[in-house]
């Protein structure tokens, strides 16, 4: 159920199920009853019904019936694609297309959403470890080829332990550089002599915008025809520390701590944890505060009170 809602784009009810499924999974005991489903923080009435119908039938019939209709298996099946969003999703179902062949040959594709759909099985595969541990050791060879001094770390469920990760997160950064400096090198350097090497297959998107500068794309190893999904995130040295936290997640570990730094008046994002920081209605921040630590991971979590938690134990 929560990869349902996460492919028709329902936020909130995919958090839900996820945290719902998080805390099942931190019981001693089998769940077996409606009661003890609504005894466990986070799971209500009707997430307790379905667990125990769970128990019972074996079935949820919520989610046979999610997946009955050919719209409902269409949409899913766009919503999968690289660079489909629901919207567009929608339109092409409403247009009676049902099928990958459907897009290739009655959609008006984007370059990038066409490149989703010619490689949609690369991109559905999980990646391996060591497949991953690959890809950024060719990125850091690049990157050190330019600049000795400058770094490569690998980030997202690689960095929590994972056995395989949908796609590959790697973030460069360098102490006393600023992300413009990093940014030149990789767009102008970097990303042109993957390029020629064979190794980068496609540039999908490049972003500065408040989430932090990354360059999207696509790449595959020296013989190989798979290509995977790669994202080269640019890091300044003074924020490596906020970075790693929120670059390794996952999301509901990330959303809790910054829960935190809210309720105690600072302000934790990619960037750094801040103090001083004045909300307004709606907790809408009124004014940027006073940055407090953005270099050391360790020191966030102590400024905030939290022990410790290596980055294998945050998979909530």
């Amino acid at each position: 159920m929560a990869s349902y809602y996460e492919r028709t784009a329902d936020h909130w009810r995919t958090i839900s199920y996820r945290k719902a499924i998080s805390a099942l999974r931190q019981q001693t005991t089998h769940i077996k009853t409606k009661a003890q489903a609504l005894a466990i923080q986070g799971i209500g009435e009707r997430l307790a019904d379905k667990i125990e119908e769970i128990v019972t039938t074996g079935r949820l019939q919520r989610l046979e019936n999610t997946s009955l209709t050919p719209e409902d298996r269409a949409l899913q099946l766009f919503l999968s694609v690289y660079g489909v969003g629901i919207a567009q999703a929608s339109r092409w179902v409403a247009r009676g297309l049902y099928t990958l062949e459907d897009l290739k040959t009655k959609a008006d594709l984007t370059r990038n959403q066409r490149i989703g759909v010619e490689r949609y099985d690369d991109f559905r595969q999980r990646i391996p470890r060591e497949e991953v541990a690959a890809h950024e050791e060719i990125v850091r060879q690049a990157v050190q080829e330019g600049d000795p001094d400058m770094q490569t770390i690998i980030a997202g469920s690689y960095r929590r332990g994972a056995p395989t990760s949908g796609d590959i997160d790697v973030i460069i950064t360098k102490p006393g550089a600023t992300v413009e400096t990093i940014r030149s090198l990789v767009m102008e350097t970097v990303v042109p002599k993957l390029v020629r090497q064979g190794f980068i297959k496609a540039s999908l998107a490049t972003s500065s915008r408040n989430e932090g500068s990354k360059w999207h794309g696509a790449s595959a190893l020296p013989d190989r025809d798979v290509w995977r999904r790669i994202d080269l995130l640019f890091v300044p040295g003074d924020e490596i520390g906020a970075a790693l936290l929120y670059f390794t997640g996952n999301d509901i570990f990330n959303r809790s701590i910054r829960l935190l730094a809210s309720k105690k008046g600072m302000c934790l994002n990619q960037h750094g944890l801040y103090k001083n920081v004045l909300r307004g209605a709606q907790r809408v921040k009124a004014n940027q505060g006073c940055l407090v630590e953005g270099r050391d991971e360790r020191r966030i979590f102590e400024i905030l009170g939290v022990p410790w938690r290596p980055p294998e134990h945050r998979n909530c």
